[in-house]
Protein backbone atom coordinates (compact mmCIF):
# COMPACT_ATOMS: atom_id res chain seq x y z
CA UNK A 1 0.00 0.00 0.00
CA UNK A 2 1.23 3.48 -0.82
CA UNK A 3 1.65 5.71 2.21
CA UNK A 4 1.76 9.47 2.72
CA UNK A 5 2.50 11.65 5.74
CA UNK A 6 0.59 14.72 6.84
CA UNK A 7 1.74 17.48 9.21
CA UNK A 8 -0.85 19.78 10.82
CA UNK A 9 -0.79 22.14 13.81
CA UNK A 10 -4.25 20.97 14.79
CA UNK A 11 -6.11 17.94 16.14
CA UNK A 12 -7.05 14.73 14.42
CA UNK A 13 -9.78 13.62 13.90
CA UNK A 14 -11.32 16.92 15.07
CA UNK A 15 -9.97 18.96 12.14
CA UNK A 16 -12.68 18.35 9.52
CA UNK A 17 -10.59 19.16 6.45
CA UNK A 18 -7.70 16.92 7.46
CA UNK A 19 -10.15 14.16 8.33
CA UNK A 20 -11.97 14.40 4.98
CA UNK A 21 -8.73 14.26 3.03
CA UNK A 22 -7.20 11.44 5.07
CA UNK A 23 -10.34 9.32 4.76
CA UNK A 24 -10.49 10.05 1.02
CA UNK A 25 -6.97 8.68 0.61
CA UNK A 26 -7.77 5.66 2.78
CA UNK A 27 -10.79 4.84 0.61
CA UNK A 28 -8.41 4.83 -2.35
CA UNK A 29 -5.98 2.40 -0.68
CA UNK A 30 -3.43 5.01 0.41
CA UNK A 31 -2.27 4.86 4.02
CA UNK A 32 -1.87 8.10 6.00
CA UNK A 33 0.29 8.99 9.00
CA UNK A 34 -0.75 12.30 10.59
CA UNK A 35 1.62 14.26 12.83
CA UNK A 36 -0.58 16.59 14.88
CA UNK A 37 -1.35 18.14 18.27
CA UNK A 38 -2.49 16.27 21.37
CA UNK A 39 -5.68 17.34 23.11
CA UNK A 40 -6.87 16.50 26.65
CA UNK A 41 -7.51 12.78 27.07
CA UNK A 42 -6.05 11.84 23.69
CA UNK A 43 -3.53 9.04 23.27
CA UNK A 44 -0.13 9.75 21.77
CA UNK A 45 -0.80 7.31 18.95
CA UNK A 46 -4.21 6.24 17.62
CA UNK A 47 -4.94 4.10 14.57
CA UNK A 48 -8.08 3.82 12.44
CA UNK A 49 -7.35 1.17 9.83
CA UNK A 50 -4.85 2.68 7.35
CA UNK A 51 -4.84 6.05 9.17
CA UNK A 52 -2.60 6.69 12.20
CA UNK A 53 -2.35 9.90 14.23
CA UNK A 54 0.91 10.70 16.01
CA UNK A 55 0.27 13.45 18.55
CA UNK A 56 3.58 15.11 19.33
CA UNK A 57 2.73 18.18 21.41
CA UNK A 58 0.10 18.97 24.01
CA UNK A 59 -2.32 21.77 23.19
CA UNK A 60 -1.73 25.15 24.78
CA UNK A 61 -3.24 28.62 24.46
CA UNK A 62 -2.22 30.20 21.12
CA UNK A 63 -4.23 33.40 21.44
CA UNK A 64 -1.29 35.82 21.62
CA UNK A 65 1.09 36.25 18.71
CA UNK A 66 4.13 35.34 20.82
CA UNK A 67 2.49 32.17 22.16
CA UNK A 68 1.50 31.16 18.65
CA UNK A 69 5.05 31.63 17.36
CA UNK A 70 6.58 29.62 20.22
CA UNK A 71 4.17 26.72 19.85
CA UNK A 72 4.35 26.62 16.06
CA UNK A 73 8.16 26.66 16.00
CA UNK A 74 8.31 23.92 18.65
CA UNK A 75 5.78 21.84 16.74
CA UNK A 76 7.71 22.29 13.47
CA UNK A 77 10.93 21.00 15.07
CA UNK A 78 9.19 18.05 16.74
CA UNK A 79 7.41 17.18 13.50
CA UNK A 80 10.72 17.19 11.64
CA UNK A 81 12.18 14.70 14.13
CA UNK A 82 9.10 12.48 14.24
CA UNK A 83 8.85 12.44 10.46
CA UNK A 84 12.46 11.21 10.22
CA UNK A 85 11.81 8.49 12.81
CA UNK A 86 8.64 7.31 11.08
CA UNK A 87 10.44 7.28 7.74
CA UNK A 88 12.74 4.54 9.02
CA UNK A 89 9.85 2.05 8.80
CA UNK A 90 7.44 3.76 6.38
CA UNK A 91 8.52 4.64 2.87
CA UNK A 92 6.45 7.76 2.24
CA UNK A 93 5.61 8.59 -1.36
CA UNK A 94 4.48 12.12 -0.46
CA UNK A 95 4.24 14.57 2.44
CA UNK A 96 1.31 16.98 2.79
CA UNK A 97 1.62 19.99 5.09
CA UNK A 98 -1.51 21.80 6.26
CA UNK A 99 -1.01 25.45 7.13
CA UNK A 100 -1.14 27.53 9.34
CA UNK A 101 1.70 28.40 9.62
CA UNK A 102 3.23 28.20 6.15
CA UNK A 103 6.69 27.44 7.56
CA UNK A 104 5.50 24.02 8.70
CA UNK A 105 6.93 22.90 5.34
CA UNK A 106 10.33 23.01 7.07
CA UNK A 107 9.29 19.80 8.86
CA UNK A 108 9.70 17.94 5.56
CA UNK A 109 12.93 19.66 4.43
CA UNK A 110 14.89 16.39 4.44
CA UNK A 111 12.14 14.56 2.55
CA UNK A 112 12.14 17.30 -0.09
CA UNK A 113 15.91 17.01 -0.47
CA UNK A 114 15.45 13.26 -0.97
CA UNK A 115 13.08 13.89 -3.88
CA UNK A 116 9.79 13.22 -2.07
CA UNK A 117 7.03 15.54 -3.38
CA UNK A 118 5.54 18.06 -0.93
CA UNK A 119 1.99 19.41 -1.06
CA UNK A 120 1.20 22.57 0.91
CA UNK A 121 -2.50 22.72 1.74
CA UNK A 122 -3.30 26.38 2.39
CA UNK A 123 -6.38 26.27 4.60
CA UNK A 124 -5.96 30.02 5.12
CA UNK A 125 -3.72 32.74 3.70
CA UNK A 126 -1.35 33.95 6.41
CA UNK A 127 -0.81 37.36 4.79
CA UNK A 128 -4.47 38.40 4.86
CA UNK A 129 -5.22 36.70 8.17
CA UNK A 130 -2.22 38.28 9.89
CA UNK A 131 -3.17 41.75 8.72
CA UNK A 132 -6.78 41.23 9.84
CA UNK A 133 -6.14 39.53 13.17
CA UNK A 134 -3.28 41.37 14.80
CA UNK A 135 -2.71 45.05 15.49
CA UNK A 136 -1.73 47.52 12.80
CA UNK A 137 1.66 48.14 14.43
CA UNK A 138 2.53 44.44 14.56
CA UNK A 139 1.31 44.05 11.02
CA UNK A 140 3.51 46.90 9.78
CA UNK A 141 6.58 45.41 11.45
CA UNK A 142 6.06 41.73 10.65
CA UNK A 143 3.94 41.79 7.50
CA UNK A 144 6.99 41.77 5.15
CA UNK A 145 8.30 38.68 6.95
CA UNK A 146 4.91 36.95 6.69
CA UNK A 147 4.84 37.69 2.96
CA UNK A 148 8.37 36.36 2.52
CA UNK A 149 7.53 33.14 4.37
CA UNK A 150 4.45 32.59 2.22
CA UNK A 151 6.40 33.22 -0.98
CA UNK A 152 9.24 30.90 0.04
CA UNK A 153 6.88 28.16 1.27
CA UNK A 154 4.90 28.22 -1.97
CA UNK A 155 8.11 27.90 -3.96
CA UNK A 156 9.35 25.10 -1.71
CA UNK A 157 6.22 22.97 -2.21
CA UNK A 158 5.78 20.96 -5.39
CA UNK A 159 2.02 21.52 -5.39
CA UNK A 160 -0.39 23.87 -3.61
CA UNK A 161 -3.97 23.31 -2.54
CA UNK A 162 -6.22 26.14 -1.43
CA UNK A 163 -9.79 26.48 -0.27
CA UNK A 164 -11.40 29.37 -2.15
CA UNK A 165 -11.28 31.16 -5.47
CA UNK A 166 -10.37 34.33 -3.57
CA UNK A 167 -7.37 32.64 -1.99
CA UNK A 168 -6.24 31.30 -5.36
CA UNK A 169 -6.55 34.72 -6.97
CA UNK A 170 -4.49 36.34 -4.20
CA UNK A 171 -1.72 33.78 -4.66
CA UNK A 172 -1.59 34.23 -8.42
CA UNK A 173 -1.47 38.03 -8.02
CA UNK A 174 1.56 37.49 -5.76
CA UNK A 175 3.34 35.57 -8.49
CA UNK A 176 2.42 31.93 -7.86
CA UNK A 177 1.98 29.93 -11.05
CA UNK A 178 -1.77 29.16 -11.28
CA UNK A 179 -0.97 25.73 -12.75
CA UNK A 180 0.66 24.86 -9.43
CA UNK A 181 -2.58 25.50 -7.49
CA UNK A 182 -5.46 23.04 -7.08
CA UNK A 183 -8.73 24.35 -5.66
CA UNK A 184 -10.26 21.95 -3.10
CA UNK A 185 -13.13 23.67 -1.30
CA UNK A 186 -14.07 22.90 2.30
CA UNK A 187 -17.22 21.11 1.16
CA UNK A 188 -19.22 19.15 3.71
CA UNK A 189 -18.62 15.42 3.94
CA UNK A 190 -21.74 13.98 2.31
CA UNK A 191 -21.36 10.76 4.30
CA UNK A 192 -21.95 12.75 7.49
CA UNK A 193 -23.97 15.84 6.51
CA UNK A 194 -26.86 14.29 4.60
CA UNK A 195 -29.80 16.29 3.27
CA UNK A 196 -32.91 16.28 5.43
CA UNK A 197 -36.28 16.98 3.85
CA UNK A 198 -38.00 19.67 5.88
CA UNK A 199 -41.62 20.76 6.11
CA UNK A 200 -41.37 24.54 6.43
CA UNK A 201 -43.99 26.36 8.48
CA UNK A 202 -44.34 29.96 9.65
CA UNK A 203 -42.57 30.73 12.95
CA UNK A 204 -44.13 33.52 14.99
CA UNK A 205 -42.53 33.01 18.38
CA UNK A 206 -39.63 30.66 19.06
CA UNK A 207 -36.93 30.20 16.43
CA UNK A 208 -33.82 28.08 16.96
CA UNK A 209 -30.81 29.78 15.39
CA UNK A 210 -27.47 28.00 15.08
CA UNK A 211 -23.78 28.80 14.66
CA UNK A 212 -20.97 26.26 15.01
CA UNK A 213 -17.24 26.40 14.40
CA UNK A 214 -14.45 28.70 15.52
CA UNK A 215 -15.62 31.45 17.87
CA UNK A 216 -13.40 34.52 17.42
CA UNK A 217 -14.09 38.24 16.84
CA UNK A 218 -13.82 38.09 13.03
CA UNK A 219 -16.72 35.60 12.93
CA UNK A 220 -19.15 38.26 14.19
CA UNK A 221 -20.87 36.42 17.05
CA UNK A 222 -21.21 39.64 19.05
CA UNK A 223 -23.24 41.09 16.18
CA UNK A 224 -25.41 37.97 16.13
CA UNK A 225 -26.08 38.20 19.86
CA UNK A 226 -27.19 41.81 19.50
CA UNK A 227 -29.48 40.74 16.66
CA UNK A 228 -31.02 38.06 18.87
CA UNK A 229 -31.80 40.78 21.43
CA UNK A 230 -33.52 42.88 18.77
CA UNK A 231 -35.39 39.83 17.54
CA UNK A 232 -37.13 39.22 20.86
CA UNK A 233 -39.75 41.89 20.06
CA UNK A 234 -40.75 40.04 16.87
CA UNK A 235 -40.00 36.42 17.82
CA UNK A 236 -40.14 36.19 21.62
CA UNK A 237 -38.48 33.11 23.01
CA UNK A 238 -36.05 32.67 20.14
CA UNK A 239 -32.75 31.05 21.09
CA UNK A 240 -29.28 31.31 19.58
CA UNK A 241 -27.02 28.28 20.02
CA UNK A 242 -23.25 28.64 19.58
CA UNK A 243 -21.03 25.53 19.54
CA UNK A 244 -17.30 25.53 18.93
CA UNK A 245 -13.80 26.31 20.09
CA UNK A 246 -13.53 29.79 21.63
CA UNK A 247 -10.77 32.36 21.72
CA UNK A 248 -10.58 32.69 25.54
CA UNK A 249 -10.75 36.49 25.63
CA UNK A 250 -13.61 36.59 23.15
CA UNK A 251 -15.69 34.12 25.13
CA UNK A 252 -15.49 36.46 28.13
CA UNK A 253 -16.59 39.34 25.89
CA UNK A 254 -19.59 37.34 24.66
CA UNK A 255 -20.56 36.34 28.20
CA UNK A 256 -20.53 40.00 29.26
CA UNK A 257 -22.61 40.96 26.23
CA UNK A 258 -25.18 38.26 26.93
CA UNK A 259 -25.50 39.50 30.51
CA UNK A 260 -25.68 43.17 29.47
CA UNK A 261 -28.44 42.42 26.94
CA UNK A 262 -30.35 40.24 29.41
CA UNK A 263 -30.20 37.25 27.06
CA UNK A 264 -29.11 34.52 29.48
CA UNK A 265 -32.18 32.46 28.55
CA UNK A 266 -31.81 33.10 24.83
CA UNK A 267 -28.11 32.51 24.06
CA UNK A 268 -26.34 29.19 24.62
CA UNK A 269 -22.53 29.34 24.61
CA UNK A 270 -21.97 25.65 24.01
CA UNK A 271 -18.75 23.66 23.76
CA UNK A 272 -17.23 21.93 20.74
CA UNK A 273 -19.35 19.00 19.59
CA UNK A 274 -18.50 15.84 17.67
CA UNK A 275 -19.55 15.62 14.02
CA UNK A 276 -22.24 13.09 14.93
CA UNK A 277 -23.68 15.40 17.57
CA UNK A 278 -23.51 18.42 15.25
CA UNK A 279 -25.62 16.59 12.68
CA UNK A 280 -28.29 16.08 15.33
CA UNK A 281 -28.09 19.75 16.36
CA UNK A 282 -28.36 21.00 12.76
CA UNK A 283 -31.42 18.82 12.19
CA UNK A 284 -33.13 20.45 15.18
CA UNK A 285 -32.35 24.05 14.11
CA UNK A 286 -34.55 26.41 12.10
CA UNK A 287 -31.81 28.65 10.66
CA UNK A 288 -28.07 28.33 10.15
CA UNK A 289 -26.18 31.57 10.74
CA UNK A 290 -22.89 32.74 9.16
CA UNK A 291 -22.39 36.26 10.62
CA UNK A 292 -18.80 36.92 9.47
CA UNK A 293 -17.42 40.46 9.59
CA UNK A 294 -15.93 42.05 6.49
CA UNK A 295 -12.16 42.43 6.28
CA UNK A 296 -9.48 41.56 3.70
CA UNK A 297 -9.34 37.97 4.95
CA UNK A 298 -13.01 37.19 5.61
CA UNK A 299 -14.05 38.68 2.26
CA UNK A 300 -12.21 35.86 0.46
CA UNK A 301 -12.58 33.01 2.99
CA UNK A 302 -15.30 30.41 2.42
CA UNK A 303 -17.32 29.12 5.36
CA UNK A 304 -17.32 25.36 5.98
CA UNK A 305 -20.44 25.69 8.11
CA UNK A 306 -22.25 27.35 5.19
CA UNK A 307 -21.65 24.20 3.14
CA UNK A 308 -22.76 21.97 6.02
CA UNK A 309 -26.03 23.86 6.48
CA UNK A 310 -26.73 23.77 2.74
CA UNK A 311 -25.86 20.07 2.51
CA UNK A 312 -28.44 19.30 5.21
CA UNK A 313 -31.18 21.50 3.73
CA UNK A 314 -31.11 24.14 6.48
CA UNK A 315 -32.06 27.74 5.50
CA UNK A 316 -29.09 30.10 5.85
CA UNK A 317 -28.73 33.74 6.83
CA UNK A 318 -25.23 35.00 6.08
CA UNK A 319 -23.12 38.15 5.77
CA UNK A 320 -23.02 39.50 2.25
CA UNK A 321 -19.37 38.76 1.50
CA UNK A 322 -17.87 38.16 -1.96
CA UNK A 323 -16.73 34.64 -1.08
CA UNK A 324 -20.31 33.48 -0.34
CA UNK A 325 -22.13 35.42 -3.06
CA UNK A 326 -19.77 34.02 -5.70
CA UNK A 327 -21.32 30.59 -5.06
CA UNK A 328 -24.81 31.17 -3.66
CA UNK A 329 -27.15 33.80 -5.11
CA UNK A 330 -29.76 35.81 -3.19
CA UNK A 331 -32.26 33.10 -4.12
CA UNK A 332 -30.22 30.56 -2.12
CA UNK A 333 -29.16 32.51 0.99
CA UNK A 334 -30.71 35.42 2.89
CA UNK A 335 -27.88 37.97 3.06
CA UNK A 336 -27.42 40.88 5.46
CA UNK A 337 -24.94 43.76 5.66
CA UNK A 338 -21.85 42.57 7.59
CA UNK A 339 -21.75 43.93 11.12
CA UNK A 340 -25.35 45.25 11.00
CA UNK A 341 -27.35 43.67 13.85
CA UNK A 342 -30.62 45.32 12.79
CA UNK A 343 -30.36 43.98 9.25
CA UNK A 344 -29.45 40.53 10.57
CA UNK A 345 -32.51 40.48 12.85
CA UNK A 346 -34.72 41.53 9.95
CA UNK A 347 -33.43 38.76 7.69
CA UNK A 348 -33.91 36.12 10.39
CA UNK A 349 -37.46 37.37 10.90
CA UNK A 350 -38.10 37.21 7.15
CA UNK A 351 -36.98 33.58 6.93
CA UNK A 352 -39.15 32.63 9.91
CA UNK A 353 -42.28 34.30 8.53
CA UNK A 354 -41.90 33.25 4.88
CA UNK A 355 -41.81 29.44 4.86
CA UNK A 356 -42.20 29.37 1.08
CA UNK A 357 -38.82 31.12 0.84
CA UNK A 358 -37.28 28.36 2.97
CA UNK A 359 -38.50 25.73 0.52
CA UNK A 360 -37.27 27.60 -2.55
CA UNK A 361 -33.95 28.69 -1.06
CA UNK A 362 -32.89 25.24 0.14
CA UNK A 363 -33.68 23.74 -3.28
CA UNK A 364 -31.74 26.54 -4.99
CA UNK A 365 -28.77 26.19 -2.62
CA UNK A 366 -28.70 22.41 -3.03
CA UNK A 367 -28.60 22.78 -6.81
CA UNK A 368 -25.75 25.33 -6.67
CA UNK A 369 -23.85 23.18 -4.19
CA UNK A 370 -23.94 20.02 -6.30
CA UNK A 371 -21.09 21.14 -8.55
CA UNK A 372 -18.78 21.77 -5.57
CA UNK A 373 -19.92 18.98 -3.24
CA UNK A 374 -17.38 16.80 -1.46
CA UNK A 375 -17.51 13.87 -3.93
CA UNK A 376 -16.37 16.33 -6.64
CA UNK A 377 -13.66 17.80 -4.40
CA UNK A 378 -12.57 14.35 -3.19
CA UNK A 379 -11.97 13.11 -6.72
CA UNK A 380 -9.99 16.27 -7.53
CA UNK A 381 -7.87 15.89 -4.38
CA UNK A 382 -7.14 12.18 -4.76
CA UNK A 383 -6.20 12.65 -8.42
CA UNK A 384 -3.71 15.36 -7.41
CA UNK A 385 -2.06 13.11 -4.82
CA UNK A 386 -1.85 10.19 -7.22
CA UNK A 387 -0.36 12.35 -9.99
CA UNK A 388 2.19 13.82 -7.59
CA UNK A 389 3.29 10.35 -6.46
CA UNK A 390 3.56 9.08 -10.05
CA UNK A 391 5.63 12.09 -11.17
CA UNK A 392 8.22 11.96 -8.39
Amino acid sequence: MQRVAMVVLSHYPNDPRVRREAEALARNHIGVDIICMRGPGEERVTTWGPITAYRVLKSRNKESLLAYLLISVQFTLLSFLVLQRLSLRNKYQLVQVHNMPDYLVLACLWKKLRGIPVILDLHDLMVELFDARWSARKARILSPLVRFVEKWSCRFANHLITTSVGFRDCLTRRGVNPEKITLVLNSADNRIFQRQERAFARIDREATILYHGTVAPRFGLHVAIKAVGLLQKQLPGSRFHIYGEYDPGYRSELECLVHAEGLEKHVVLGAYQSLKEMVRIIRAADIGLVPYLSDPFMDIALSTKLFEYVAMGLPVVASRLPSATSIFSDACVRYFAPGNARDLADQIHYVCTHPEWGTRSTECASSAYEAISWPVMEERYVNLVQRAVEQK
